[in-house]
């Protein structure tokens, strides 16, 4: 079984108020645009085996909103190098200590590091709009250039 990792970036946020941009939440455009994805999604028949998110607000309630929708719901684990600011490296190495190997993963950032971990992966970056989800077709182990961008079933 391969390894499929989607990448998604958390929907369009408010802007920073108490709290910083970790506490940053999104606004009702957001909520909207993910929950619409969430739907697409459900329909295709999609159902990621682990959920990753950064420990930022905005991507935590990206994850929780896109999952709503599924029968069955995974745990969201919030993952520490999905924080902008990381390096892809960091990803890759947290998954590897997180056993991930194959199955469906989805990865819940932001940029610029989603792009970057695209690059790391296949080759060339990716700028991500907010709510972008990207599906990535991944070799095991995760190396450098080991992966390709594949597109959603037709029924998405």
């Amino acid at each position: 079984m391969p390894l499929v990792l989607d990448l998604l970036r958390h929907g369009h946020a408010d802007p920073p108020r108490e709290g910083g941009d970790a506490a940053r939440t999104l606004s009702p455009e957001g909520r909207r645009m993910v929950g619409e994805l969430g739907v697409r999604l459900n329909r295709a028949g999609w159902q990621p085996d682990r959920v990753f998110a950064s420990p930022l607000r905005r991507a935590q309630q990206s994850a929780e909103i896109v999952l709503a929708v599924l029968r069955t719901v995974p745990t969201i684990e919030t993952l520490a190098s999905l924080a902008p600011d990381r390096e892809p490296e960091e990803v890759v190495r947290a998954l590897e200590a997180k056993g991930i190997r194959f199955g469906t993963v989805l990865l819940v950032g932001h940029q610029p590091l989603l792009g970057r971990l695209v690059a790391h992966l296949v080759g060339h970056e990716h700028a991500f709009a907010t709510g972008e989800l990207v599906r990535v077709a991944c070799e095991s182990p995760l190396t450098r250039r080991s992966a390709s961008i594949d597109p959603f079933p037709s029924a998405f």
